[in-house]
């Protein structure tokens, strides 16, 4: 079924002329055969398919920016793929129509069709800031030969899908360019400040001509999808962020006019996303919808100027060209039904060059190699052994990195990503190196002792010679501290390094071999040493983090592993010995006459504390140290008002004492030796207990002249003291 897009007529004011071809000879013939002369007197008035179409946006700011034609346009041949039927209107400036056929002719190389597509180029006056429009004269769906049910597909591909000219009498598509535009008509790409590029503004609108358009519409709140219900080819390959089609959506809701105004719209064709390269083509979709630019094109801010793949944004800036479709765009029209021609391109040859020697960390190498070949393509890549590479110029030089080393012969394919039919494929180009599989890492570093001791991770035997060790700055290589030493599977082996830096209060050590990043780091007693910042980076080492301990430092995780071990989680340090830091003296209480003694606090701050309930002795008392540092105690002394030397030691560790000479003064001393029931008061009560103790010879209460005897010394001491008060 066919949809007319806009209405078909004579326009009376508008004569065409100067008809020009463009494509294979086969096909002008083909193209004479069917046309109808009288079609050249009249054309149809453009129409754009959404309401409020404007066309291609100038920014009216300077690009300086251009992409050339394709490496494989040649405008001097004759060779194309594609006949287009090109009129201009009678008042279609002669100074501009080199332009128009020059992006013509672009696109009669660009794609393949049997059938010959007419246009007419329009000069007219546009709204301002819209450079040109076009679009195609109708849309068809359901014709024979229709790929896809149900959807539309402008004539001009749908002619080429049916295999006929399913219109013979009407244009396929109108090109209306605006008449207040500074246009530059030049067809070298090098557009003057302030002008427009018109072979650049061709290219795009004929795009849109070919069916490079979708069918959504917005109203300011609700989107729409589809012509007299039927939506367009492009709308097909629409997708969201999760890749569900835009066409799951009603047409006519707020949801959908929601998508459309999300920026969140993505091309999902496969020959789109593969020429993307990375990931898919995204449309424009800005959070307002903007009428002719929206949906329809590439997203700008993906595609900025000077990117190969810019042409179809919607907005161009003067003094910027771009005279390539691009390679997405192409893509997008392989997935919409067109064809692409291939391109004259040829590899003839594949040299071998240099080898590098096996990296034991890796057990791999790199081997490079020349290609030389003929017409790449001017986008793409360079695709060798699965590896792309940037198209440069006959011969290239490529290194291929990583290879494993098993000493096996290599066969090498080659080909462009833009065009896989111009390859190239040798069998047993080269060989690769035998395996050198030792991978060192350290597993012990003592640099009191200057000691290093290093374990083999992989798979076989070898020398050291190819590790170096960096400290401060100072480097050594690890085979000269075991010179002509061989390390074997899972065995270690410790070097000595005399020369190495004196960081015993804080340093790092590197190890790495001449092949790549770190492969192994450690860092103790001071953060941001020399080589933590690389280390950080390799994923080796935690920013700001080290060993708080004494050497030697052990690696207690899995060398083995994978994904490796690193980092300060899988070291440890020897502990600090256990040591009495500081201690802090607290409040004191007033003497007790009783037992002329007082009481005083004591906090002690500790390194390396013992276990809670291990015992600590403090002067002479034994007390449970509960867990806590700093850690408080609560001690009762003698009141003798003499300095006091505080001895504190842990009784399973000796070595884990300390004196605290002079820490504070005892109180004065408040005895009362005669009042010996200590009720203040010296009575007949004290005077029984000393005839109890009459005689006692040794540790007696009653001795008060300390001879260790009780006699009648110390009698007349306590009568004279007998009936005082003791304060």
């Amino acid at each position: 079924m066919r949809s007319i897009l806009l209405t078909i007529g004579m326009m009376a004011s508008i004569m065409i002329h100067g008809q020009q071809v463009f494509g294979p000879a086969a096909l002008q013939d083909m193209m004479a055969q069917n046309h109808d002369p009288s079609s050249d007197s009249s054309c149809h008035q453009s129409h754009c398919f959404t309401a409020g179409c404007q066309g291609l946006h100038g920014t009216n700011v300077d690009g300086n920016s251009q992409v050339g034609t394709p490496s494989w346009y040649d405008a001097t041949s004759g060779v194309r793929s594609a006949i287009f039927v090109l009129d201009f209107a009678e008042d279609f400036p002669s100074e501009a129509q080199p332009a128009v056929q020059y992006a013509v002719d672009i696109w009669a190389s660009s794609i393949e069709s049997v059938i010959p597509i007419r246009m007419t180029a329009v000069w007219d006056s546009l709204s301002p800031s819209i450079l040109a429009q076009a679009s195609p004269l109708e849309v068809i769906h359901d014709f024979p030969g229709a790929p896809v049910a149900n959807c539309q597909y402008a004539i001009a591909l749908a002619n080429q899908l049916a295999g006929e000219d399913l219109n013979p009498d009407a244009q396929d598509m109108i090109l209306k360019f605006s008449d207040q535009v500074t246009w530059y008509h030049g067809l070298d790409g090098q557009t003057p400040s302030g002008a427009y590029d018109m072979v650049t503004v061709a290219l795009h609108e004929m795009a849109h001509g070919l069916g490079y358009l979708g069918s959504a519409n917005h109203n300011g709140n609700s989107g729409f999808m589809g012509f007299q219900g039927v939506p367009f080819i492009y709308d097909q390959f629409v997708e969201l962020s999760d890749q569900s089609s835009i066409l799951e959506f009603v047409s006519g809701t707020v949801s959908l006019g929601n998508v459309l105004e999300s920026d969140a719209l993505y091309w999902g064709g496969d020959q789109g996303v593969a020429a993307n390269l990375v990931g898919r083509p995204r449309l424009f979709a800005p959070a307002t919808w903007a009428p002719g630019a929206s949906y329809s094109h590439l997203r700008e801010s993906s595609y900025i100027i000077g990117n190969i793949n810019s042409l179809m944004t919607p907005f161009l800036s003067m003094s910027e060209s771009i005279h390539t479709p691009g390679p997405v765009s192409l893509g997008m029209m392989q997935d919409m039904g067109w064809t692409l021609p291939p391109t004259l391109c040829n590899i003839t040859m594949v040299e071998p060059l240099v080898q590098s020697s096996c990296n034991p960390a890796s057990n791999s190498y790199t081997q490079q190699l020349r290609v030389t070949y003929e017409n790449a393509p001017s986008n793409g890549t360079l695709v060798v052994n699965g590896v792309s590479f940037a198209i440069t110029s006959s011969p290239q030089t490529v290194s291929l990195v990583g290879l494993p080393s098993n000493g096996q012969l290599v066969d090498v394919e080659v080909y462009f990503s833009e065009n896989p039919a111009c390859s190239y494929t040798v069998a047993e180009l080269f060989e690769a190196p035998a395996p050198c599989c030792l991978v060192l890492r350290m597993v012990e570093v003592n640099p009191q002792a200057q000691t290093i001791t290093l374990i083999n991770v992989g798979s076989c035997e070898g020398e050291l010679s190819g590790y170096t060790l960096k400290s401060e700055g100072q480097t050594v290589n690890v085979g000269s501290l075991a010179e002509g030493a061989l390390l074997a599977p899972g065995e270690t082996t410790t070097v000595s390094w005399p020369g190495w830096p004196d960081n015993v209060e804080g340093g790092d050590l590197t190890l790495y071999d001449g092949f790549g990043s770190y492969d192994d780091y450690v860092q103790w007693l001071t953060p941001g040493n020399s080589g933590e910042f690389l280390a950080n980076i390799y994923g080796l080492w935690e920013t700001g983090g080290f060993l708080d301990g004494l050497p030697p430092y052990t690696y207690i995780g899995d060398p083995t592993a994978n994904p490796a071990e690193h980092g300060l989680t899988f070291w440890e340090a020897v502990p600090y010995p256990c040591a009495f830091l500081g201690m802090e003296v607290g409040a004191t209480s007033e003497c007790n006459a009783q037992d002329d003694d007082f009481t005083q606090e004591f906090t002690f701050t500790l390194q390396s504390p013992p276990a809670s309930g291990t015992s600590i002795m403090v002067q002479d008392s034994v007390l449970t140290f509960d867990g806590n540092n700093p850690w408080s105690i609560l001690l009762t002394l003698p009141a003798t008002g003499s300095p006091v030397d505080v001895v504190a030691t842990v009784v399973d560790d000796p070595a884990c004492t300390a004196t605290f000479s002079a820490a504070m003064v005892a109180p004065e001393s408040c005895a009362c030796p005669t009042d010996l029931d200590g009720g203040g008061y010296v009575d007949v009560n004290d005077l029984l207990l000393f005839l109890g103790d009459y005689g006692c010879l040794s540790g007696c209460n009653a001795d008060f002249d300390g001879d260790d005897i009780v006699n009648v010394n110390d009698l007349l001491i306590f009568l004279g003291a007998y009936g005082s008060f003791c304060n």
